[in-house]
């Protein structure tokens, strides 16, 4: 099978609750609401309230407070780890005196979305959409979140979402993008790393090219490989690409994907789409797999330029 017959089959998992169960974020969310930023919160998988909880501290957040003063802003939330995500947006932008805050929450299910509904937001408008096509108006939003989306996804698929959001914030607008980078990935303990050339000798280079590109998770690989049992990859670290790329496959039936990158190559893709960097907060730590990955953490507030 080509690439390209390949990429136009593949469509991506359609359902994010198992997901969001492997990744604990419910767990990790009653726990930051019980004992806030404790190093056992730290050291999980962190759900949208502990990114903001971060995000609330930063310099670049707390000068916007003129700026976002008595104004009705559109914000969209990208990628919706748990429900009180977009009202833990919202509560921040109040904090700085936003006015009224219009939500629009986008995730790739929308079994999440009667909760999100439940949480009192000003303005919400839930759409189960791909992230790369938002179908919202050119330059009408004034602050885009994403939420770890980088790493639910292929590499090729989070740079089409980087220009999504690029088309949809308004000049002057901000991007904040929380997402953990691949810098540490390999210091992680008692994790088997299999080398770019074994991986292509195994799988074959156009399966391989498709992990950049399309394939989501291990069940959908299954489907390619039908004579090949795949059990053994999960929770291996996978090299794909040259530069530190990786993908981890999780234990879950559905062996749902994650990647990483280096964090240079993020910014370099923020500045391609027109955005310039106000402030990065870094922090190391561990997540909720068992064993644990090791996480080299970032949240990155943009300015739009162009």
């Amino acid at each position: 099978m080509s690439k390209e017959n390949l990429e136009n089959i593949i469509k991506g998992y359609n359902d994010a609750d198992q997901f969001r169960l492997a990744n604990r974020y419910v767990n990790t969310e009653a726990l930051f609401s019980k004992e806030g930023l404790t190093e056992e919160v730290e050291n999980q998988t962190p759900p949208v309230c502990v990114n903001i909880a971060h995000l609330n501290e930063m310099t670049s957040i707390k000068d916007m407070g003129k700026e976002f003063y008595n104004k009705h802003l559109n914000v969209t939330i990208l990628g919706i780890s748990s429900a009180r995500g977009p009202k833990d947006l919202q509560d921040l932008l109040k904090n700085l005196g936003a006015g009224k805050v219009t939500t629009t929450a986008i995730d790739i299910s929308d079994g999440i979305f009667t909760e999100v509904a439940k949480m009192g937001l000003d303005e919400l408008i839930c759409f189960q959409q791909d992230a790369r096509s938002t179908g919202l108006p050119s330059l009408s939003q004034d602050l885009v979140l994403r939420d770890h989306l980088g790493n639910c996804c292929p590499p090729e698929i989070d740079k089409a979402i980087n220009t999504e959001v690029g088309r949809i914030v308004k000049s002057n607008g901000i991007s904040v993008v929380n997402i953990t980078s691949s810098d540490l990935l390999q210091q992680s303990i008692d994790r088997d790393i299999i080398k770019l050339e074994h991986l292509n000798s195994v799988l074959g280079k156009v399966i391989v090219s498709a992990l950049q590109n399309s394939v989501y998770d291990l069940s959908e690989l299954a489907i390619f490989l039908p004579n090949l049992d795949l059990s053994g990859l999960k929770g291996k670290i996978l090299e794909i690409g040259q530069n530190e790329n990786f993908v981890v496959f999780g234990e879950d039936d559905q062996g749902h994907g994650e990647w990483f990158r280096k964090l240079n190559d993020h910014i370099m893709e923020w500045q391609r789409n027109g955005f310039n960097i106000m402030e990065i907060q870094s922090r190391e730590g561990w997540d909720s797999h068992n064993p644990p990955l090791r996480c080299h953490r970032h949240i990155a507030v943009l300015r739009k330029t162009t």
